[in-house]
């Protein structure tokens, strides 16, 4: 199965959080980086909720991460190579399903297999998502039968990406999820057995006819803007009834910190996580037999490192820190050099938390050239303001029929404020869209 054709792509909207053991020691453990010769392949749009998919090589026309003329990036770390100033450019990436026999290096480490990566930081209250940005690097060998550069697709290799609520990362938070979904079939390699395949997605989250899966991250008003999910409704004294609360308002563990600010740095802490599956383990298809051959799972899966805007701090003390660009819109603010690994399923299909790892510390320097921040590539895109938003064409803010014949007009001539879905093309999907915002209307 092609993953831009995503014939069995599985969205689950999640109703329980990661369960999680408390510990008292938080002492961070040492992981060693993966580096390899990483080529990238090919970036992926794909709407979740209307099934349109595009598929580009990269560095060719890439589709644009967004799903209308006015959204735009709202938290980001996806600068790839952080240390380039200095004169480093190697790929390195994280290895989270590493089973690989020795010919291969063996596992990286003994938590590398069927583990939770969980990254965090930090965001903006009240900030609706409509499109996210993820990546893979792939060791399992693929085909690329109609020659357009992107492997067909591994059977019954699979990414499963959650996001949540005041979360950060540590084994007592009181994390709340959002939305989760699952994309099977995922491209793997191309380029043979000493070289990795990295790809790119970015995955849509509106839809035409009032489809959609659109989240807010720090609700504070109870007001979820416009988005299908949000944490606006919390259960604050656990009977299991809402108690009209938002989460930015939330003290569930009665500690008289927010949940919405469990590091007490002032804004809202927020986590996505990634688990890979490897073939011959799971039955995507519900059809009784395992996706996929399970002597193909001995290879590794992973995503990049990368850093949100900024800079190399030498601090002339042997360390090394990341100055964040706070000015950019997509910042990525309070993103922190750690991250959180939770075990594989139990018995009880519960996952435990392992600890917090990074990589020995920062550096743009060394025998081993640089080590990276223990960051990840990811990407957040929100809508952008109310006008073409809600429908309001012509800007004279009402929506009407005057609305509907210019855009009808701006479709006609292919310009760029009726692709409204940003792939590139016109065609069903943003008359769709254009149709859902028009019923919306403006607030």
């Amino acid at each position: 199965m092609l993953l831009h054709e995503l014939k069995t792509l599985s969205i689950c909207l999640c109703a329980g959080g990661l369960s999680s053991v408390a510990i008292a020691d938080e002492t961070l453990g040492v992981l060693e980086p993966s580096r390899s010769h990483i080529v990238d392949a090919g970036h992926i749009y794909y709407n979740i909720a209307t099934g349109e998919k595009v598929v580009t090589l990269t560095r060719d026309d890439q589709t644009t991460r967004n799903n209308n003329p006015s959204s735009g990036p709202i938290w980001s770390v996806t600068n790839t190579t952080p240390c380039a100033s200095a004169g480093y450019t190697d790929a390195y990436f994280f290895p989270v399903d590493d089973n690989s026999p020795t010919s291969m290096g063996g596992p990286h480490t003994t938590l590398a297999t069927a583990i939770t990566l969980l990254d965090y930081g930090d965001i903006q209250l009240d900030s609706v998502v409509d499109c996210v940005h993820i990546n893979w690097v792939s060791a399992h060998n693929d085909v690329d039968s109609d020659n357009d550069g992107i492997g067909d697709g591994v059977e019954g290799l699979a990414g499963e990406w959650t996001y949540f609520d005041a979360d950060n990362g540590r084994a007592n938070c009181i994390r709340i999820p959002l939305i989760s979904f699952t994309l099977s079939g995922l491209p793997g390699n191309l380029m043979g057995e000493d070289q990795l395949t990295r790809y790119t997605a970015d995955i849509d989250l509106v839809g035409g006819f009032s489809s959609s899966l659109t989240f807010e991250l720090g609700d504070s008003d109870g007001d979820l803007q416009g988005a299908s999910f949000g944490s606006n409704d919390i259960d604050t004294d656990s009977d299991g009834i809402g108690d009209g609360v938002s989460v930015a308002n939330a003290d569930r563990d009665f500690d008289s910190i927010p949940d919405s600010d469990l590091d007490g740095d002032g804004l809202f802490d927020w986590s996505w996580t990634v688990r890979f599956f490897q073939p011959g383990t799971e039955d995507f298809d519900n059809d009784g037999v395992l996706d996929g051959d399970i002597a193909d799972s001995m290879k590794p899966i992973g995503v990049s490192f990368a850093v949100p805007d900024g800079e190399a701090i030498d601090n002339g003390d042997g360390t090394w820190t990341w100055e964040i660009d706070s000015s950019t819109q997509d910042a990525g603010n309070g993103e922190e050099d750690r991250f959180a690994i939770y075990s594989a399923p139990g018995l009880g299909g519960d996952i435990l938390y392992a600890g917090g790892f990074w990589f020995g510390g920062f550096a743009c320097e060394g025998e081993l050239e640089y080590t990276p921040p223990a960051m990840f590539e990811h990407q957040l895109f929100g809508p952008g303001h109310v006008g073409v938003d809600c429908g309001d064409y012509n800007g004279d803010g009402s929506v009407n029929f005057f609305d509907v014949s210019a855009f009808l007009q701006l479709f006609a001539t292919e310009d760029h404020s009726a692709d409204i879905n940003n792939d590139g093309r016109f065609n069903f999907f943003d008359v769709s869209v254009f149709l859902s915002i028009l019923a919306a209307g403006c607030p």
